[in-house]
């Protein structure tokens, strides 16, 4: 009897342990990392790429090793850090080469430092705002549309109309009431602080209603170079992958700040 009842305390346990087995090699398969072992997990998670953050149809998600990779993807991962580095280098650097064509034997820093805020406070952060948070809640299919395969965005009539729009809003209202103003509004300053007490002191108008004076005038001129560089432009900015826009953007307002500042930087 104890025997028969060893052999059946033997096959009640050898079946616990099959039940048991096959519940771990169902768990395994469903959580397959779960079941490795930890220093062999250990060890794929060590030589594993890294993974940027989670991808919000702006920033992406970019696999990368190392300090030349986390450099060559940087844009795409941390595309508004990218965009306040480059927009504020980009304004200091088209100062400088423009004050280096007027012949200046020194280099005006109180000038160039004028312009890198301008480039850090509103095209590095103001535009952001502007370009991706504005206009992508206006123009809806913008960001889907941007990041479309060339061979899609072809077909996609949705998206074509915001590209078209984006453009008009960009260059119609954007440039004419916000960017030509807040840049009159800056070379103002700039003149106010850098003039004779003597000569300042004859104009009894706010600096801001200076400087839109002076826009005004201008206004017509101004805003037929602007069109003519940035409509067909913006056509090629819009249709890029939005973690390019701005870096792309700024490539092209590298050249318009020195047009800009070869017309208008020597008026007072």
């Amino acid at each position: 009897l104890k025997h028969q009842e060893r052999i059946r305390s033997g096959s009640d346990s050898s079946g616990s342990r099959e039940l048991v087995q096959v519940m771990l090699r169902a768990a395994c398969q469903r959580f397959p990392s779960r079941c490795q072992n930890p220093w062999q997990r250990s060890r794929q998670k060590a030589s594993r790429p890294r993974l940027a953050g989670k991808g919000d149809g702006i920033s992406q998600e970019v696999e990368y090793e190392g300090l030349w990779g986390a450099i060559v993807t940087f844009p795409r991962r941390q595309p508004f850090a990218t965009n306040v580095i480059v927009a504020t280098v980009k304004t200091s650097v088209a100062d400088l080469i423009v004050q280096t064509a007027e012949g200046r034997e020194k280099i005006d820093w109180q000038r160039n430092g004028a312009f890198t805020a301008f480039g850090f406070a509103y095209l590095g952060i103001i535009q952001w705002f502007i370009y991706v948070t504005l206009f992508t809640r206006l123009c809806p299919q913008a960001i889907r549309f941007a990041n479309l395969p060339w061979a899609e965005k072809l077909k996609d009539r949705a998206g074509q109309i915001d590209l078209v729009k984006q453009t008009c809003l960009d260059n119609f209202v954007h440039y004419t009431f916000c960017y030509f103003p807040v840049f009159y509004v800056i070379k103002e300053g700039i003149n106010t602080v850098t003039a004779d007490k003597s000569a300042s002191a004859t104009s009894e108008d706010p600096l801001v209603s200076r400087a839109l004076k002076k826009y005004w005038k201008n206004a017509v001129q101004d805003n037929l170079y602007m069109w003519s560089l940035w409509v067909p432009f913006d056509m090629i900015i819009y249709a890029v992958p939005i973690w390019m826009r701005l870096p792309l953007n700024h490539g092209i307002s590298l050249a318009w700040t020195m047009i800009l500042s070869a017309l208008r930087g020597n008026e007072k």
